[in-house]
């Protein structure tokens, strides 16, 4: 079925620039009727320019453009949401990786019985005093409480 109406719409197709291209002519005959027509019968008939009629499709080209200018902004919309949220996933992620260190280091701490120091500027290792452990611990706990809460 699709094989028959296929050859039944495209062969018009191609025979529609054979017809825009032929001449017409213009002639009164001798009952003082204006005839036209591709052949004239009689010599002193005239030729008559065909103007081009304006192109049907220009509007619906312009729509298709505007069309697929609009898809391609929704595309780069859809490409720059994505992106974001994959920035916000990863930044995410990486906060919950520093909440849970930070949980397990105000762990350590808490439980006590472990030796903790700092490097100076020497890279010699520094001792906490315990005020100086329990300030830390406050500081760890601060850190926690406004970040990974």
């Amino acid at each position: 079925m699709k094989r028959t109406i296929i050859p039944l719409v495209v062969s018009p197709l191609l025979l529609f620039p054979l017809i825009t291209t032929a001449e017409v002519y213009k002639w009164v005959d001798e009952q003082g009727r204006t005839h036209y027509g591709e052949k004239p019968p009689v010599e002193d008939a005239s030729r008559i320019e065909i103007r081009e009629a304006p192109k049907v499709d220009d509007p619906l080209n312009q729509q298709s453009v505007d069309q697929q200018k609009l898809l391609q902004i929704y595309e780069e919309e859809r490409n720059l949401k994505k992106e974001e949220k994959l920035k916000a996933d990863q930044k995410k992620a990486e906060r919950a990786k520093q909440c849970q260190i930070l949980a397990g280091d105000l762990s350590d701490l808490q439980q006590g019985g472990m030796v903790f120091y700092d490097l100076d500027e020497k890279g010699e290792r520094k001792y906490f005093s315990d005020a100086e452990l329990s300030d830390h611990i406050k500081k760890l706990q601060a850190d926690y409480d406004k970040y990974c809460k």
